[in-house]
């Protein structure tokens, strides 16, 4: 996949809408990158109607707009795929777009989800669902002690993508049953240990450390 063709895949909306390069309100500096062309009616372009002229499988909110997921949206996105991602990231748990509770409930359960700020397990259908918290806490150790152990001379894409490719891969397949999408925190010391481990030979392997990996 492409960077253009990743950037393709979305559609970012603001307080004011969809951002397109058409629209009446100014698009600032940082919001470019991914302000659309090719969206004729940008006039109407709530979170909402974007959803249902777009038919998305994931919405991740970063908006600090507590409650911006409403159970209509949640369905909607719920129409488009089995298993559809749903991101509440803002912080503090008022600013989340949508709680664990109503994103397991509208979707019967089939969601994908994760959050900035905890949430307690919920009950559906006889099962327990464990909500993931989307931290950076889960990398940011590892990879910090990586670059140090290595003595690297600076931090690449590839290592933070190493970074993340050894949390998956800590991840049970209990834990991904349980509705979980990270590993559980009792584990974050050994699993950091991991991270800083391959991301200290990645390093290495990308010339940034001159260490030898016998050393390890």
């Amino acid at each position: 996949l492409s960077e253009e063709d990743a950037r393709k895949a979305i559609y970012l909306v603001d307080s004011k809408g969809l951002v397109t390069n058409t629209r009446k309100h100014r698009v600032v500096e940082h919001k470019k990158l991914f302000s659309r062309n090719d969206f004729k009616d940008n006039e109407k372009s709530s979170l909402l109607e974007t959803i249902k002229a777009v038919k998305p499988t994931a919405i991740i909110g970063l908006s600090g707009q507590g409650g911006a997921f409403t159970e209509e949206i949640i369905k909607e996105v719920y129409k488009n795929c089995k298993q559809p991602i749903i991101f509440a990231l803002s912080n503090p748990t008022s600013k989340a777009e949508c709680s664990a509770k109503n994103a397991y409930t509208f979707t019967n359960g089939d969601c994908i989800f994760a959050s900035g700020s905890p949430f307690d397990p919920v009950e559906l259908n006889g099962k327990t669902y464990i909500p993931g918290q989307g931290n950076n806490m889960y990398i940011f150790p590892g990879l910090g002690l990586g670059a140090v152990v290595a003595d690297s001379k600076g931090v690449s894409e590839q290592m933070i993508i190493q970074s993340a490719i050894t949390l998956a891969d800590a991840t049970t397949k209990e834990e991904l049953a349980n509705g979980r999408i990270y590993p559980k925190l009792d584990r974050i010391r050994s699993i950091s240990f991991k991270i800083a481990k391959n991301v200290a030979l990645q390093a290495v392997k990308e010339g940034l450390s001159k260490k030898k990996v016998d050393d390890w």
